[in-house]
């Protein structure tokens, strides 16, 4: 009757661990996903980066190409007869001008603290799903640990 009891016992603690093994082996299926996941957005990221870099930079050479039209026309502007009044065509092109381009710069910028934000949260989030598969490991552990 005692060997009947350690073989159900036996049976249970095998159907325990079993029980366990499968849901080990679903939840590494599924942060095994979300780390595929997160390397494709990484990788996406990093495409978007190179793309928006490149972008800036076609922005930055435009933006020099518009302040350096700006210095002739102030540098043309100056040899305007002193006569006239103060309102000149150079400051009329160059306020509008100047604001355009400060206001291209500081959208340019944005998209760019934007972009660090969201890089910054991907690598927030795969952090944050190893230090739970950390977690549950020594949790169950220990709980395999405690019934031996």
């Amino acid at each position: 009757m005692n060997n009947d009891n350690n073989e159900a016992h036996v049976e249970e603690l095998q159907k325990k661990m079993q029980q366990k093994l499968d849901a080990l082996e679903q939840k590494y299926s599924q942060i095994s996903t979300q780390m595929q996941k997160l390397q494709d957005d990484r990788s996406d990221l990093k495409n978007n980066i190179k793309t928006m870099n490149d972008r800036f930079q076609q922005i930055n050479k435009n933006v020099e190409d518009i302040l350096s039209k700006l210095d002739n026309i102030g540098d043309n502007n100056k040899n305007v007869d002193d006569e006239k009044t103060d309102f000149s065509v150079g400051k009329a092109l160059f306020s509008p001008l100047r604001k355009l381009t400060v206001g291209a710069v500081g959208s340019v910028l944005a998209v760019i603290d934007k972009t660090a934000e969201l890089a910054c949260g991907a690598k927030e989030e795969f952090e944050d799903i190893v230090a739970e598969a950390q977690y549950q490991r020594k949790r169950k552990r220990k709980t395999s640990m405690d019934e031996a």
